[in-house]
């Protein structure tokens, strides 16, 4: 079965047992243990016993053509769907032993689709986000470059944002990205975040989300090279399995899978 998106998975019904034990502080690390999965309208696995490590504050991103099973490990980590064997854990601790909404809200995400919705322009910064200063609202705004244009918007912060408002597709990433910072979360999402952009644009927004993924543990789904060369750790998928993971520069020296995904799909933004 070919990967689903993000947004529809959010769509889904879920159908997980809830878990009952509950997290103290957040470290951030995460290992998948001989993890495999399939669909169940599959004929077979789409991920085949992979395992991995991340440690707190690192970034693992994963690379690979359409339908090799790049968004699934997502999928799993935030619990809407099972995994068919091995283990992914949290500090130590296994995700099926935590509430799924407790899973959740140790992630912040920022997706290729913008997500937001008709409201002030601070509802949208603050969803879903309780007790925030006024000054860490606009140390976040100012963070990713977009104070200054907020503030020339008719009602500043307090701006309905509408289908009438002028306001461009890197413009709403980049208040995504701010809202993520806002939120705080010790984990991160990042799908297809800079994909929607313009070069120049996504240079600003790659800026950004390096300020974002600082001291978090990030999980970066991604196409474009800039999304990715920064990564710790990337995992190669190809048909369900980790064909090959190391760092940028250690997977291109390899000269494999990698290095041809690169050379095909990237070369000419090196």
């Amino acid at each position: 079965m070919e990967d689903l998106s993000i947004e529809e998975v959010l769509a889904t019904r879920p159908k997980v047992e809830e878990g009952k034990g509950t997290q103290g502080t957040i470290r951030g690390s995460l290992s998948f243990r001989n993890v495999s999965f399939r669909y169940t309208d599959a004929a077979e696995d789409c991920l085949q016993d992979i395992s991995f490590d991340v440690h707190p504050g690192e970034t693992v991103a994963f690379i690979g053509t359409t339908g090799s099973g790049k968004t699934t490990p997502v999928n799993l980590l935030m619990r809407f769907y099972e995994t068919i064997g091995g283990d992914i854990l949290i500090d130590g601790v296994n995700i099926r032993d935590m509430k799924r909404s407790d899973v959740h809200a140790l992630f912040s995400m920022v997706l290729q689709d913008t997500w937001l919705f008709e409201g002030t322009v601070r509802e949208n910064l603050l969803y879903n986000t309780r007790s925030v200063s006024e000054e860490r609202m606009k140390a976040a705004c100012k963070a990713c470059g977009i104070h200054t244009f907020i503030k020339a918007l008719p009602n500043g912060y307090d701006t309905v944002l509408s289908d009438n408002t002028a306001i461009s597709a890197g413009q709403k990433q980049l208040m995504t990205i701010a809202r993520a910072m806002i939120q705080n979360s010790p984990m991160l999402i990042l799908d297809e975040a800079t994909s929607s952009v313009d070069t120049r644009t996504e240079l600003i927004t790659q800026q950004s989300m390096d300020l974002l993924t600082e001291q978090r543990t990030g999980f970066v789904i991604a196409h474009r090279l800039s999304a990715i060369r920064n990564a710790d750790i990337i995992p190669v998928l190809k048909e369900g399995d980790i064909v090959e993971q190391g760092s940028h520069e250690e997977l291109l020296a390899k000269g494999g899978f990698y290095a041809e995904l690169y050379n095909s799909q990237f070369g000419q933004a090196a």
